[in-house]
């Protein structure tokens, strides 16, 4: 199944960045195209906005990176649904 997925999609290297807010400080995010659909999905869901969400994320990262946070995040979000 996954051979038949990536022979009939592009393969996706650019990643969009955006800029937020992490507890009122600039910076900036790159993920993959899937993932920037998958957290403006949860953020319309869930009523919040981006800069909530980086918030929340910024509190559960420990020693991770903050994408990769953001990324298990959102993961986990719909994996609960």
């Amino acid at each position: 199944m996954l051979q038949q997925i990536s022979r009939n999609e592009a393969p996706k290297s650019i990643h969009p960045i955006r800029n937020v807010r992490v507890e009122g400080r600039r910076t900036s995010v790159r993920l993959e195209p899937e993932f920037w659909a998958g957290l403006n999905e949860l953020l319309e869901e869930e009523k919040v906005s981006l800069d909530q969400f980086c918030d929340y994320v910024q509190r559960r990262k420990g020693q991770a990176s903050f994408s990769s946070t953001m990324r298990a995040q959102i993961l986990e979000y719909f994996r609960r649904r």
